[in-house]
């Protein structure tokens, strides 16, 4: 290490800011060299962590204050975790309460507000989180235009979501406080009721809910989409109520989606609603795959989507666009497997496939087929620019083996459950079987997001937050 140079190690060193965001204390602990290297380079105090109620205000204000300083001009992202903070007494408001407890760090945010550019709040309820928010913007001395530049806003909510009509969503006024907001994720959140002016520029949304939160209404996610015409990259993992819907989404015109992911119950209902000719990326987990008739409903929605699909301009599109498609939850067995067949027929842009615990046999059979009209198009194979296949729990090795030998240049992966396995065709080195475990290999991000940083003291820092992998 001491013979690499100083770029290469702060290159190293912003990597691991990606793991762990107190890796610049860590790592500038290690040596003089270390720690020369950690404070002259901004990009490694990209993201900065805080626990309120966890230490003393103090320790919290020289934490955050370092890395204000060292991260200069360049923006930041920060974690703030308000769980552990004690309730108001019932004459204070909490923005109050904030304010007067940590009356010197929310001045030190204020202060900064405009070199935030990402914020994550983990919070016990939304009220509590927004009136943190509120704290930090009121009376913020920096211009408006300056107040302005968050762009990413991440809630992450620890209390279970208390049963409500389906008609009914509270309005946070705090959203129309950064209008240059394009990333919004809803964990465990309220869906909130949000007008077109606060997310105009809105292009990333998330929602996600545990299955024990009550069902999310069709309806109410139809009229937040619909209220974000900027929107491009739609992720869904919630149970999903199916009561019928009003005319609602025949007369709005919802965003062209170029990524759409859904996990949720009443797959086949949902995606008709949301699916646009514009989407690259598709991503569908039925929680409810088990059920009769489950392939069939599915495959027919997106058989019909690949014929039905119109672009804004009124021309027939499909899925025509599509280069990414993951399956999961779904089984298809061959009474079903005609519309799948027919699907996959009709995806001429298609890049990436992966089937995870699903049977699509049939379909490894249509990537074989040749069409004898397009020979000179990647030898006239179905989805000519496919270059990799992922296939889950599948009973069909041999049908993966014959689509590797007819089409070689295609990165195959099986995953049964077992070891890791390699086999190379020595007259195409590029081309190799994986039999994998569905892992992303040793130290991936999913592993060391369990390990935890337990009783370290960096200077003057107490660091035991379970959630130190942010």
């Amino acid at each position: 290490m001491s013979s690499l140079p100083p770029e290469l190690l702060a290159e190293i060193f912003q990597y691991c800011s990606t793991y762990n965001a107190d890796a610049p204390l860590l790592l500038g602990s290690v040596n003089r060299r270390f720690r020369e290297i950690v404070h002259i380079h901004p990009a490694v105090w990209y993201k900065l962590r805080l626990r309120l109620g966890f230490g003393t205000e103090f320790a919290q204000i020289q934490k955050a204050g370092l890395w204000f300083k060292n991260r200069g001009a360049c923006p930041l992202k920060v974690f703030l975790n308000i769980t552990n903070t004690c309730a108001p007494r019932s004459d204070t408001s909490e923005q109050e309460w904030f304010s007067s407890n940590y009356p010197f760090l929310i001045a030190l945010f204020r202060k900064n507000i405009h070199r935030i550019h990402a914020l994550t709040l983990q919070s016990d309820t939304e009220l509590k989180a927004y009136h943190l928010l509120d704290a930090i913007t009121a009376s913020s001395p920096v211009s408006p235009t300056e107040s302005l530049q968050l762009h990413s806003l991440h809630f992450q909510i620890t209390a279970d979501i208390p049963p409500m009509p389906s008609g009914w969503s509270p309005v946070f006024e705090s959203f129309s406080l950064f209008p240059q907001l394009d990333s919004l994720k809803l964990i465990n959140h309220i869906l909130p009721a949000l007008t077109p002016p606060n997310i105009v520029h809105l292009q990333n949304l998330s929602i996600v809910r545990p299955l024990t939160a009550p069902p999310l209404p069709t309806l109410k996610i139809l009229r937040m989409i619909s209220s974000a015409p900027s929107l491009i990259h739609l992720d869904i993992d919630s149970r999903i109520s199916g009561e019928p819907l009003s005319d609602f989404h025949v007369e709005t015109e919802l965003p062209a989606l170029k990524s759409l992911s859904l996990r949720i119950n009443n797959l086949p209902s949902t995606l008709k609603l949301l699916a646009s000719a514009s989407l690259e990326k598709l991503r569908l987990t039925d929680l409810d795959g088990r059920r009769p008739r489950a392939g069939e409903e599915l495959g027919s929605v997106m058989a019909n989507l690949t014929r039905e699909l119109k672009t804004k301009d009124g021309s027939s599109g499909g899925l025509d666009l599509l280069k990414s498609l993951e399956i999961a939850g779904v089984h298809c067995v061959s009474s079903t497997s005609a519309h799948w067949d027919w699907c996959i027929r009709h995806l001429p842009r298609l890049e990436s496939l992966t089937l995870n615990k699903s049977g699509f046999v049939s379909l490894i059979k249509v990537l074989t087929e040749i069409q004898p009209e397009i020979l000179d198009i990647q030898g006239g194979f179905y989805c000519p620019r496919l270059s990799y296949v992922h296939l889950s729990s599948v009973d069909a090795l041999l049908l993966l083996q014959d689509l590797k030998m007819k089409r070689p240049s295609l990165t195959v992966e099986w995953d049964n459950g077992g070891p890791v396995w390699h086999h190379s065709i020595p007259d195409h080195p590029r081309t190799t079987f994986s039999y994998t475990t569905g892992g992303y290999g040793f130290a991936s991000l999913f592993d060391y997001d369990r390990r935890h940083i337990e009783d370290t003291q960096v200077k003057g820092v107490s660091l035991t937050d379970e959630d130190s992998s942010w």
